[in-house]
């Protein structure tokens, strides 16, 4: 019996290292969850308001729903949803992060959302889903200290 096992072992171990896919399970997008919560509540009757908190500088509101590994989750009036991506070196880092970030979402939503290339610019990509009134800009800005980051920002549209 084990000279039947070992061959088949073999062969599985093969398989994984030419097609590295099997061998891997892609990696869950860690705020995968928390999104999918605020899309419902965009498509909710009371849309964000069992999760906006108590008034911050300006026009921000705090929140009860931060994405998992974003910093500065806040909502702007009552209809818009923002958080930033941790800093990144340069402008190059940043774009890459925004092209990464793009493909999580889409893997989260698992093709329930999409580009809108008519409505992108040079440093902000623009997602809409297939129905529902939410969307989703990333846009790459810089501090005042000269570090880039990826700002998300989820709307309802009206």
């Amino acid at each position: 019996m084990r000279s039947k096992l070992v061959p088949a072992a073999l062969v599985v171990m093969l398989l994984a290292w030419t097609v590295p896919s099997l061998a891997q399970s892609p990696e869950p997008v860690p705020y995968c969850q928390e999104l999918k919560e605020l899309n419902n509540y965009a498509m909710s009757q009371r849309r964000f308001a069992p999760i906006i908190g108590m008034p911050k500088e300006g026009n921000y509101r705090a929140t009860s729903l931060s994405l998992t590994g974003w910093i500065n989750c806040a909502f702007y009036g009552t209809t818009t949803y923002t958080c930033d991506s941790a800093e990144l070196k340069s402008h190059k880092a940043a774009a890459g992060a925004q092209e990464r970030i793009a493909r999580d979402i889409f893997d989260c939503f698992g093709g329930t959302w999409a580009e809108a290339p008519e409505q992108m610019g040079p440093d902000f990509v623009v997602l809409h889903p297939k129905l529902g009134p939410a969307s989703i800009t990333l846009n790459l800005n810089e501090t005042e200290g000269g570090r880039h980051l990826v700002r998300l920002i989820l709307f309802l549209r009206r």
